[in-house]
């Protein structure tokens, strides 16, 4: 009977030590990035995919200001940078671009072209916006392709 409650206290001790440390890297998306994780800083992202389909293995850098209330987008589409702006929803990871077509507008907006990436008044809805605070890496995913941007340096 005793070596049967040592086997259990042994899985038990087991059990918990990984739940405690095994997951640094957050590879389960449990992390949800907080607005002092986000606000005035830029993460860049290999593909942003994640954000638009057209822009699947465009190198996009999204920057976060305003207590993150309020996002950038830029892409290199057609040898220009295209930016769209707009807000932010923490809670709900949910992007909402501006309805103008000058990203600079008070309330946001995009100037991609059509088909190339975000557009006025598009909602851009990811379920998970994950922060790594150990290795500054921002893990976003669209239902289908999941994307981490790493902390640009010059925040």
């Amino acid at each position: 009977m005793s070596r049967i409650r040592l086997s259990l206290m042994a899985v038990i001790v087991t059990v918990s030590s990984l739940m405690l440390f095994g997951c640094p890297g957050d590879n389960n998306h449990d992390n949800p990035a907080t607005a002092s994780d986000l606000s005035n800083r830029s993460f860049t992202f290999q593909s942003g995919r994640a954000f638009n389909a057209a822009l699947t293995n465009q190198q996009a850098i999204l920057s976060f200001s305003n207590n993150a209330a309020n996002f950038v987008l830029q892409a290199t589409v057609q040898n220009v940078v295209r930016t769209a702006t707009g807000t932010y929803g923490l809670d709900s990871c949910l992007f909402t671009v501006g309805n103008s077509t000058n990203p600079t507008a008070p309330a946001g907006g995009s100037d991609f072209p059509a088909g190339t990436g975000p557009q006025p008044n598009e909602i851009i809805d990811l379920s998970i916006c994950d922060f790594d605070s150990m290795n500054n890496i921002l893990t976003v995913f669209d239902g289908k392709t999941s994307a981490t941007g790493v902390r640009r340096a010059v925040d």
